[in-house]
């Protein structure tokens, strides 16, 4: 495989370094990372990505920092789940985040996230204690993922018929 600096122009690698970011990131982190000379090319880039609204510019300490903006990154997530699965694929993967929550209310006897959460306050050993918190990290996902899934359903025809209007392989029909 090619070495990137030679298969990728500059611009390509400050795209590829900064659409993964976790956190904010200066000039200088993702210039360093993108293997870029220039400081110009680099903050020029991140400003259009800016632009594009591919990122949002943060201050921290008087400095600017770049991170991927977080509507995008959350729109592009509802997209992603309409382009690679179907409506039947979604709504069952509904149906297992509430089988998996209605498992988890059971074997700890709560009603809710936050029951579980308060439970932890109670006397467990400390294995019970390492089980629940795994268990609230997963429930939180799961609500978190549940609302993605619930929300690409509810966009997915809209969604869907733009994805092949804009795909010259599929014919348009009216209705």
């Amino acid at each position: 495989m090619d070495d990137w600096t030679e298969s990728m122009t500059a611009r390509d690698r400050i795209e590829a370094v900064a659409l993964t970011l976790r956190e904010p990131r200066s000039v200088n982190w993702i210039k360093e990372q993108a293997e870029v000379g220039s400081w110009e090319t680099a903050k020029s880039h991140l400003e259009s990505l800016v632009d594009a609204g591919q990122l949002t510019g943060v201050t921290v300490n008087g400095d600017t920092r770049y991170k991927i903006d977080p509507m995008r990154a959350y729109l592009d997530h509802i997209q992603e789940l309409v382009v690679e699965n179907t409506k039947d694929e979604l709504r069952d993967e509904l149906e297992a985040i509430a089988a998996e929550i209605a498992d988890w209310k059971r074997k700890y006897g709560v009603d809710s996230l936050e029951e579980l959460e308060a439970s932890l306050g109670e006397e467990l050993s400390p294995e019970e204690i390492r089980d629940r918190r795994k268990v609230i990290t997963y429930w939180e996902e799961n609500t978190h993922h549940r609302q993605l899934i619930t929300n690409a359903l509810g966009l997915y025809d809209d969604l869907s018929a733009q994805s092949h209007a804009s795909d010259s392989n599929h014919p348009q029909h009216a209705d």
